[in-house]
């Protein structure tokens, strides 16, 4: 059995990042970020002000901007259409969810493709589903990371992820079955029954229930990917039993440590392919 070690691999990620940067800042290239964080959501300003240290930490620029709730969707649109227009900034990203009354597909359908850097553009989950972008959400480059680090096999397995949303279980579902996965996707709402986890080798599983996956649920040496945050008496929790499983499993991610600091290390990852990118294009 091996728990990930999800501080540790975004360590080797940000390592490599600095590497990356410092390369790009010798020949002119400064990668930077805009943050639009908009309401009064307590949770998601300290969630942007981590992701915007950790991009510090590697080196590169960015900036919060933070937008009243007062303000209209055109308001914002026409914010993100100046950044799109701004060369100085690479990546932009609109931190989800936003408040109720404004109209997230609109919004974020404005984010100009080449600095959609977390794949929230419609347009590029298309893409994503064609087998046919340039970035993955960072949630599903930090679970593809360890696969990759953990040599799990993809092709011919079954694999459920029961949670389907944009930022991870939808455009997550498209990649695996790119390369070969038998993906079952279980929304929010839809029954789940044992036999559908009890033949299944990989979960994967963002649905905000707190320890609802038990070891009872799952065959033995599956793998599972604890994807979700949830916050119980001020403790954070996945979705999954972390102590009932730890005998049952073959590579499990804890809450907190597992996938959460390699999401943020994807993401500059994307902010450097970005502004490789826009070098490149002005220079050619």
């Amino acid at each position: 059995m091996s728990i990930v070690d999800g501080k540790n691999i975004a360590a080797e990620i940000m390592e490599n990042s600095r590497i990356k940067i410092n390369y790009l800042k010798n020949k002119g290239i400064f990668p930077c970020i805009e943050i639009l964080l908009i309401g009064n959501d307590e949770g998601s300003e300290k969630y942007v002000q981590m992701k915007l240290k950790k991009i510090k930490e590697a080196g590169a620029n960015g900036n919060i901007k933070k937008i009243d709730e007062s303000k209209s969707d055109e308001d914002i649109i026409e914010i993100i259409r100046e950044l799109n227009l701004n060369r100085k900034v690479n990546g932009i990203l609109v931190q989800l969810p936003l408040p109720d009354k404004f109209n997230e597909e609109n919004i974020l359908s404005e984010i100009a493709l080449e600095k959609d850097i977390d794949a929230l553009n419609p347009i590029t989950l298309k893409k994503i589903d064609q087998n046919n972008s340039s970035y993955y959400p960072a949630g599903v480059d930090a679970i593809m990371a360890i696969f990759e680090r953990h040599k799990v096999t993809i092709n011919k397995k079954n694999i459920t992820i029961v949670g389907i949303t944009n930022l991870i279980g939808r455009p997550l579902a498209s990649v695996l079955r790119q390369k070969g996965g038998i993906v079952s996707e279980i929304d929010v709402g839809k029954h789940l029954t044992l036999d559908d986890l009890i033949k299944t080798d990989i979960i994967v599983t963002d649905i905000g229930k707190p320890e609802w996956l038990k070891k009872e649920m799952v065959k033995d040496q599956v793998t599972i990917i604890d994807a979700a945050n949830n916050y119980v008496n001020g403790k954070l929790l996945g979705d999954v039993d972390m102590n009932g499983m730890i005998n049952k499993v073959n590579i499990i991610t804890p809450v907190p440590g597992g996938v959460g600091p390699i999401l943020i290390a994807s993401l500059i990852e994307n902010l450097i392919k970005a502004a490789e990118k826009s070098f490149y294009a002005d220079k050619y």
